[in-house]
Parts: C-alpha cells; sequence; structure tokens
C-alpha cells in the first residue's frame, strides 16, 4: 500500500485500540488474528463448567495460547498478577502439550509495568519448555498494517490513494463545502499557522502524512471559498471548526482522536474517496489558516 494509505488505516486502526476497553478490545484481536491467519487461528469460546481453557484464541501452527486483558480502568496490581498467573497456569493445565507458546495481549500502548514484567519472567524461568511473551496495541497495529489492503477494507473500510489525492479536482470539495455550510457557524478571523504546530500538538506521523497529503489541494479549497457566493462564508466555516475543535477539547480526547473528530466534522468518514481526499484538503486548509489545535507558543521548542 502507499503512504497515503498506511498513514490513513494507522489513524484508524490505532484511534480503536485507543477507543475500545474489555470485551470490544478482545474482538478487535480476534477479528485481526482470524484476518491475518485465517483457519490457522482458532476463536476459543467459553462452554459451561469448561470455560474457556483460560484461552481467548489458539494460533495452530505455533501451539500459541493468547489470552487477552484491556480493563477500562488501566491497570491495578494486585489484578494484573493475578490475571497473568492464573491465566497462564490455566492455561498450562487445560492445554498441556498442545500450548508451545503463551502471549498476553493488553491494552496498555506503553507496555506493562515492570512489576508485571518480573512476574512474567518467573514464569519463564520456572516453565523453560514454553516461550512466554506480551502484546501490547503498537504490535497489533503493526500486524494490521501488515495485511493486504483487500483484508483491511474489509475490517475497516475504503481509504484513499496517493492516485486519489493527485486526481482530486474542484467538484468533490465543492460538494463537501455546501454539506458543510449547514452546520452552525461563526466569524473568525483567518491566520497562518506557526511550523511547529503539528509537533507542539503531538500529532502522529500517520496525521502529518495525510495532512501533508491534503495540503498539496489546498489551493483547490480556496479557490472554491474565493468564488463562494457568500463572501464571508469562508471566515464562518473557520469559525465553526474552531469551535469544533475546542468542543473535542475540552472532552480530553488525545490529539489524533481530535483529528478523527474533525475529519468526521468535514464529511471525512464517508466510504466515498473523493469525499475522504476532500476532507483532507479542506482539514489542511483550515489547520493552517485558521486555530483548529493550538500554535505552538513563541520560543517553544520539542
Amino acid at each position: 500500500m502507499d503512504q497515503i494509505t498506511r498513514a490513513w488505516y494507522g489513524k484508524d486502526i490505532e484511534l480503536q485500540l485507543h477507543k475500545r476497553k474489555e470485551q470490544a478490545y478482545e474482538d478487535l484481536f480476534c477479528d485481526l488474528m482470524e484476518k491475518k491467519y485465517s483457519d490457522n487461528f482458532q476463536l476459543v469460546k467459553a462452554a459451561g463448567r469448561d470455560g474457556d481453557g483460560k484461552s481467548d484464541g489458539y494460533l495452530i501452527p505455533e501451539k500459541c495460547i493468547y489470552q487477552v486483558y484491556a480493563p477500562s480502568s488501566g491497570f491495578q496490581k494486585n489484578k494484573l498478577l493475578t490475571k497473568i498467573k492464573g491465566d497462564f497456569e490455566g492455561a498450562k493445565s487445560k492445554w498441556g502439550p498442545k500450548m508451545a507458546k503463551w502471549t498476553f495481549v493488553h491494552n496498555e500502548w506503553e507496555g506493562l509495568p515492570k512489576y508485571a514484567l518480573d512476574c512474567l519472567d518467573d514464569i519463564r524461568a520456572n516453565n523453560a519448555g514454553i516461550e512466554v511473551s506480551s502484546w501490547r496495541p503498537a504490535i497489533l497495529k503493526d500486524l494490521a498494517l501488515d495485511m493486504a489492503v483487500k483484508d483491511l477494507v474489509d475490517l475497516f473500510g475504503p481509504a484513499p490513494t496517493q492516485s486519489d489525492v493527485v486526481s482530486l479536482t474542484h467538484d468533490p470539495i465543492k460538494t463537501l463545502l455546501r454539506a458543510i455550510s449547514g452546520k452552525e457557524t461563526g466569524k473568525a478571523v483567518l491566520a497562518p499557522v506557526s511550523v511547529d504546530k503539528l509537533q507542539y500538538n503531538r500529532l502522529s506521523e500517520d496525521v502529518e502524512t495525510l495532512l501533508t497529503a491534503g495540503r498539496t489541494k489546498e489551493k483547490l479549497v480556496e479557490d472554491l471559498l474565493m468564488i463562494w457566493p457568500d463572501p464571508e462564508y469562508g471566515e464562518e466555516l473557520a469559525e465553526s471548526f474552531r469551535r469544533k475543535y475546542h468542543s473535542l477539547k475540552e472532552e480530553g480526547v488525545p490529539p489524533d482522536e481530535i483529528f478523527s473528530g474533525l475529519q468526521a466534522f468535514a464529511g471525512g468518514n464517508s466510504d466515498v474517496v473523493s469525499a475522504q481526499v476532500s476532507s483532507l484538503a479542506v482539514l489542511s486548509y483550515f489547520f493552517e489558516r485558521c486555530d483548529i489545535f493550538d500554535n505552538a507558543p513563541i520560543g517553544w521548542t520539542q
């Protein structure tokens, strides 16, 4: 896949991995593994007294048991240690020689705390015949991005390509601007932004790639706003994006999730690729010219 497609899916996959907790996170993990490994990956469902064998999935060729833990309120030491020890010992007892590997899948982006890593080390030391590992969300993201595009389309919908960006014309943007014009607006003064804005707002490389792609088509947005029947519409639209940005920021959502919210506001959640690319052009235009995301203070350095 090309750089634009990869960035689009990278942003969406990471957002899903951040948002999903508990069973929803496990469901996403299983969807990815089934798509990646087909019949070689087996879901393990609980069955009465037999339970699920302390396993959420089994990769047949590797004899690997996967156990998913994605608490909605973060890790608590006693619960986490009990979970790791109990699930490993339970799986070892239930699966016996069918378990050559055991993987603890969790939802903490920064990795497991030291006490949990020490626990895994103790398990390895006492079970030399079983390969023990842990997967944080970044591993699942990499696993997904290693899939064929057709599989990602099945899981996450279509995504634009570099060719779609290059071929974008005025008409899809005009359609998008007309749709946005029905939303609540006010007035704002357009102004250039700091060159450090991406870094200051802690936006990911995926978002940077998408905004850079949109920047190549900013002139189309500018041309349309210059000839728009309502001469004040550009300033009103800028204000609508600024209000949407501050609303999302006040909710305390992460920077990339704010970007996705603005993208949805701009019509970018459509399955129509031309609308997706148009939303990038519009967002890039207002990212550069109005108060969506914060400008870096004077003298700020990364």
